[in-house]
């Protein structure tokens, strides 16, 4: 398959979070039901967020945040030999990226690299460099893969598509980009897909509204998609993945790509 085919890994509340259970074997038990039908299913690229732990910090998350990400991370690196990105929520892309140094992770994604966004945190900002500098002290090659105009926010002041997502590449050292609608579940614009495409060098994700009906006429115009929603039980965010759902979407994909 040559197109990069992500599934989303949505960790329960973790300790600190309003909403976390009290039990870190909750969080683990789940994390590794959810990858192990992920892994079964067909996929081999997992992007891992911190999705339970609402309401959302800008920036910084807690130590106890990222304490606990690791472990979870750690564990399920143990027990399952797949490649994998992190995401930690809002905009934390300092933890995400020492997450995925200390880890193994091949990525990660970050919702605000470029420009600012009114988001229900607040405004959030792009700061690309101190990222790409601590990628450089690390001496990572860990991939960041940047939303341009990220879903559930909006443009501070008149952000252009186009010009946003080159500056996320050309100036802030994105080595992808991803574009989404406008909710977590909704589909993104094939349109902004065509308009792109010839002016990004690097590669194009489209990050939500992905699932089997559909994946196939968003990968004739990018490079490949983020899938989460579609591949839950219902086709319900907060619903455990459904094996079977994983096993038809791969299906579809590898049909045609």
């Amino acid at each position: 398959m040559n197109k990069i085919i992500i599934g989303m890994l949505h960790l329960l509340p973790l300790p600190g979070s309003p909403n976390y259970s009290g039990s870190m074997d909750d969080v683990l038990n789940r994390a590794k039901s959810d990858l192990e039908n992920l892994l079964e299913g067909g996929l081999t690229k997992v992007n891992i967020e911190n999705y339970g732990d609402i309401p959302f910090p800008k920036i910084p998350s807690s130590p106890i945040t990222i304490s606990s990400f690791t472990k979870i991370v750690t564990k399920l690196e143990q027990e399952f030999d797949f490649d994998f990105g992190i995401q930690v929520m809002r905009n934390d892309a300092l933890s995400g990226m020492s997450i995925a140094h200390v880890t193994g992770a091949s990525f990660i994604r970050v919702n605000v690299l470029t420009g600012a966004m009114i988001a229900e945190e607040g405004i959030v900002e792009g700061d690309a460099r101190p990222l790409i500098e601590l990628r450089k002290k690390l001496n990572s090659d860990v991939k960041v893969y940047a939303d341009v105009l990220v879903k559930h926010a909006v443009p501070l002041g008149n952000q252009d598509l186009r010009l946003t997502a080159k500056a996320t590449v050309e100036r802030n050292m994105a080595d992808g980009i991803i574009i989404t609608g406008d909710i977590t579940g909704e589909e993104a614009s094939v349109d902004d897909l065509i308009n792109l495409k010839d002016e990004i060098d690097k590669p194009i994700l489209v990050g939500s509204g992905i699932n089997k009906d559909n994946v196939n006429n968003y990968l004739k115009y990018c490079d490949g998609v983020i899938v989460g929603t579609s591949l839950k039980e219902n086709n319900m965010t907060n619903n455990p993945v459904s094996k079977e759902n994983v096993r038809e979407f791969i299906k579809v994909v590898k049909n045609n790509f």
